[in-house]
């Protein structure tokens, strides 16, 4: 786990802050020297020598064509690359939660390039279903971290410090501890590359957190100039992609034809009595299980759709991490998502895959922001 969301030792960085504060070559040399957190994985790190992770590609995008090259210095002490970046030595910083000491140290783009929620996780067979349950119990996390002085503030439990994420991670595991608590995104991803299968997340986040490239306060141009091109980015579909490739899991075919007959096969169970056959849905979350369910006639009150009843579903076992959805029609054709379903979809994150299929018998999924600009009842294929 990276350590920008440590503390951090204020006298240590404003020292460094002091003995750094060089006059800097800059933007106008057309290089942007950008530090970051060598084992951040997968926000940024380095692998056989070269920049590699999500805020490395996301910088580069947004400087794309802007005529600034990047310059890359990977750092395993983070409070030595704050104190670069605050004395003029470096420009952009990756990684950087807002505090009241960065915020007179640095500034930031409108736009953070990542949003971490920090969630409880458990193993699979616990019967922990809700936060409050954890009440009494071990929660390891990572010392000298906000994580720390959330579960502080949270109250109740019995924290059991750590020196990094995949030491915590482990001790949950290996059964040590009945809980960890940490930012979803990297506790996802240090689940995957350790290939652990017994652990799930629980409950809804107990807090949001924007993460930001921070930037030398001396360079206010560099900052709109990476605003920009985040906007940019963000506009044309080269942050989805890039976040895809980092954050979200994909479906295999098989995967995906299962998901397709198991909301054709829940339409046997809709409620549509006087408007002939309704449609099926089916609901996968992270944990791996599914929830299926058939369109609810609710007369002239309106009712329920397939694919609603079946978030119902995921909500009330209080499965609440939803990794794909699927909804057909009466005749068992991916349909279109209306409005208010794509809306609902996206309050469980920008990340969660939608079934649909661009040509006959071709199944495809686009995540759910990309599907937000469409109105009910139209077609996909007619708006690429």
């Amino acid at each position: 786990m990276s350590s920008s969301l440590r503390r951090g030792a204020v006298a240590a960085i404003l020292a460094g802050c002091m003995l750094l504060a060089l006059p800097m070559a800059g933007v106008a040399a057309q290089k942007v020297s950008f530090v970051f957190d060598s084992r951040f994985v997968p926000m940024s790190y380095v692998r056989n020598q070269k920049p590699m992770g999500f805020e490395v590609e996301i910088l580069k995008a947004a400087l794309n064509s802007t005529g600034l090259s990047i310059s890359y210095t990977p750092m395993k002490d983070w409070d030595r690359a704050q104190a670069n970046l605050a004395g003029g030595v470096a420009h952009v910083a990756a990684g950087m939660t807002r505090t009241h000491l960065r915020d007179r140290l640095f500034i930031y783009p409108r736009t953070p390039t990542v949003n971490f929620y920090l969630k409880f996780f458990v193993q699979t067979g616990s019967d922990v279903q809700r936060v409050d349950q954890l009440r009494g119990k071990t929660v390891a996390t990572i010392r000298d971290t906000l994580y720390q002085r959330l579960l502080q503030d949270f109250g109740g439990v019995i924290v059991k410090l750590y020196d990094d994420g995949d030491k915590a991670l482990a001790a949950l595991a290996k059964g040590e501890v009945d809980a960890y608590f940490g930012a979803q995104k990297i506790t996802y991803d240090m689940m995957r590359r350790e290939n652990y299968t017994n652990i799930r997340a629980v409950g809804a986040s107990l807090r949001r957190v924007p993460v930001y490239f921070a930037v030398y306060k001396g360079q206010p141009e560099l900052r709109e100039t990476i605003e920009r091109g985040l906007n940019r980015i963000m506009a044309n579909g080269t942050y989805d992609r890039i976040y895809r490739k980092w954050f979200v899991p994909e479906l295999s075919t098989e995967q995906l034809k299962a998901m397709l007959k198991q909301a054709q096969d829940a339409r046997g169970a809709a409620y549509f009595p006087d408007r002939g056959p309704g449609g099926g849905a089916v609901v996968v979350s992270r944990s791996g299980k599914t929830y299926t369910a058939g369109d609810v006639n609710g007369g002239p009150a309106g009712g329920y759709t397939a694919l609603e009843a079946a978030v119902m579903q995921a909500v009330a076992a209080g499965d609440l991490e939803i990794r794909a959805v699927a909804a057909v029609n009466g005749e068992g054709k991916p349909r279109f998502l209306s409005g208010r379903e794509r809306q609902l979809v996206r309050e469980f994150g920008r990340d969660v895959l939608v079934l649909w299929e661009p040509y006959p018998g071709e199944l495809d999924t686009w995540m759910i922001d990309k599907l937000l600009p469409f109105g009910g009842g139209e077609s996909i294929r007619g708006q690429q």
